[in-house]
């Protein structure tokens, strides 16, 4: 099923894994796998039919959900937590999670996550290369033997996604395969600034700045808790 994202559900308890499978259903790109009801079973089922996205809790009987995708070692390309327990998010985020959402499931919150996993598998299929242009004002991003220069004043935000960054543009976004901290390195110094764990933005496109978000030219992005200072100074 080309184009589909692979789902599995894994959550202890019933309710909670109908809740999942509803807002997955409202997705036609979602087909799910399996849903169980401990990470055992998982296991099993992963490496059966190796799924894109794991939507998992935490607390659970036998194993944990982080436990479990300690276990799996990178083998699934996008885990989401879905738990009653936020004082876990850091350590998920440091295990690379795709995403981190909060019980009770809301479908706005879980669109969100939906519209970037789509985002995710649709441009990791056609991932581009990154290097560093002579010119101080461009990068050149490759696919294959082809190449596109990128003017750096294009350049709305970058965002992590695990293994790539998404360079989105004025006029389309990329997935290039490298880290958001290694991208940042190659950018022109002083033109960029992070203002998330999971988003640099281009200085010359902000807008305005408040307390917990940053406006630029038509979207807006979150600020992360320990950006929050060097961002109330940026249009200073």
């Amino acid at each position: 099923m080309a184009g589909m994202i692979k789902y599995l559900i894994v959550d202890d308890d019933d309710i909670d894994r109908m809740a999942i499978e509803a807002q997955a259903g409202k997705f036609p790109f979602f087909h799910k796998i399996a849903a169980c009801s401990n990470p055992v079973e998982a296991m099993e089922l992963i490496h059966l039919f190796e799924p894109d996205v794991l939507f998992v809790d935490i607390e659970m009987p036998e194993m944990t959900g982080l436990d479990l995708i300690r276990c799996l070692s990178g083998r699934i390309p996008a885990p989401v937590f879905i738990t009653s327990h936020p004082d876990h998010a850091l350590e998920g985020y440091e295990m690379e999670a795709f995403d981190y959402i909060l019980k009770p499931l809301d479908p706005e919150r879980f669109a969100r996550c939906a519209a970037r996993l789509h985002d995710f598998f649709e441009l990791r299929a056609k991932a581009f290369a990154f290097e560093k242009d002579q010119a101080e004002d461009c990068i050149v991003i490759k696919q294959g033997y082809d190449k596109f220069k990128i003017v750096i004043h294009d350049i709305l935000y970058l965002e992590a996604m695990k293994d790539y960054t998404r360079v989105v543009t004025s006029s389309k976004p990329y997935l290039v395969l490298g880290t958001l901290t290694g991208m940042c390195d190659k950018l022109p110094q002083g033109k960029f600034v992070r203002i998330h764990r999971s988003y640099i933005v281009n200085r010359s496109k902000i807008r305005s700045v408040h307390a917990n978000k940053v406006h630029l030219d038509g979207c807006h992005l979150p600020v992360g808790k320990v950006y929050r200072n060097a961002v109330g100074t940026l249009l200073n």
